[in-house]
């Protein structure tokens, strides 16, 4: 699978942080992708464990091969083995995924990016959702990509620091 070459140079990229997780949002006119992330930073999934809740606007369905090499379901949530290279995800738009080191013990069970304008900034019910569930669920990192937003949020300051290195000199 060929990834584009990098983030829209054109989009807006703004910051910040919240109850220990720093956070990532770009946003711009456009059908934003995971796959423009990760083309960039791919150790943010490689060698990791991603509860998906959204995929392509509704739930991830493991195929039954995936299921047989250890993929699961928990309610709407689908749980990958250990990730080994990119070409194992699918990330066609409005995605939203929970990375974790192992399987997590407390799933998220909700997907926010399919809300057109998504913001993990924006004040409301729906953000304040998505943070109480990054509150229960604690995982290591969470990607999303919806429209117009894309979101990078984690708990590692060095990955946070990385990311948005590598996007400005993308």
């Amino acid at each position: 699978m060929a990834y584009p070459a990098a983030l829209p140079r054109t989009m807006k990229m703004i910051h910040g942080e919240r109850w220990g997780y720093w956070a990532l949002e770009w946003s711009d006119a456009w059908d934003p992708s995971l796959k423009d992330l990760l083309q960039l930073a791919p150790e943010l999934v490689v060698g990791k464990q991603i509860a998906i809740t959204s995929c392509d606007s509704g739930p991830y369905l493991p195929s039954e091969e995936e299921l047989r090499s250890g993929w699961s379901r928990r309610d709407i949530t689908a749980i990958s083995r250990e990730i080994e290279q990119l070409t194992e995800l699918s990330a066609p738009g409005f995605d939203e995924w929970y990375v974790y080191d192992c399987a997590p013990l407390d799933c998220p069970k909700r997907n926010h990016v399919n809300r057109y304008g998504f913001s993990v900034f924006d004040e409301g019910i729906e953000t304040e959702s998505f943070w109480e569930q990054i509150r229960k669920s604690d995982p290591l990192h969470i990607l999303g990509a919806g429209t117009p937003n894309m979101f990078f949020v984690t708990r590692d300051r060095d990955s946070f620091e990385r990311v948005k290195r590598l996007y400005l000199t993308a």
